[in-house]
């Protein structure tokens, strides 16, 4: 499949105007203070007070964990509404042609194809038109801390609808009549020693 009905492909979310940076992978006010141990007669430890790391479960539990020992800041919920966010945008943007809101959000490897895509669709003067039904899924499914580059992949499941028009309204490809199942895998990554909190999407793959 190539870039473009990969992109076209990949539905949204119900968050726009958010941006990716806002809101991927950061904890919010309303984390909870960790609690101090129970009271104990005999003595204690020295590290007995110290607020343990996040632990978490599923097939991607270890590298979330891994994550979070590394990035205090990182909480997968808020990850995965900021994942939605990012999801729509893009694919909103990409449809516009808009290279200058995909900049920031992709990986200077997504992001020269997607230029290059939206180059080659604005050459021939063609329009993409994208229309959302809803994201029935958008789940983590893997995680993962190589050196300083950590990364989770989302599967994002979603009822879409596009079609790509020529200058004179002629069809070319698509249809707004006939939504499709989007059923994609999405890798977000980013320095986790980077004073910049910003995700990027580094890969998309059809699942």
């Amino acid at each position: 499949m190539d870039v473009v009905t990969l992109l076209i492909a990949a539905g949204a979310a119900l968050f726009f105007a958010i941006r990716l940076y806002q809101v991927l992978g950061r904890r919010t006010g309303h984390t909870p203070e960790p609690q101090p141990a129970p009271a104990s007669d005999g003595p204690k430890a020295a590290d007995s007070e110290a607020p343990m790391a996040p632990a978490f479960s599923g097939p991607a539990g270890n590298g979330l964990t891994a994550i979070a020992e590394a990035d205090p800041r990182f909480d997968p919920v808020e990850f995965v509404a900021g994942a939605r966010a990012a999801y729509t945008l893009i694919v909103e943007a990409f449809a516009r042609g808009e290279k200058e809101t995909l900049r920031p959000l992709l990986s200077d490897k997504v992001y020269a194809r997607y230029a290059e895509a939206i180059d080659a669709r604005l050459a021939k003067d063609e329009v993409t038109t994208t229309e959302i039904d809803r994201i029935a899924e958008a789940q983590i499914t893997g995680a993962d801390l190589a050196g300083k580059t950590a990364r989770v992949k989302v599967h994002f499941q979603a009822d879409i609808a596009t079609e790509t028009r020529d200058k004179d309204g002629q069809l070319v490809s698509g249809d707004l009549a006939n939504k499709i199942d989007a059923d994609e895998i999405w890798t977000f990554e980013r320095p986790i020693d980077s004073r910049d909190p910003n995700w990027v999407l580094a890969g998309v793959r059809t699942n």
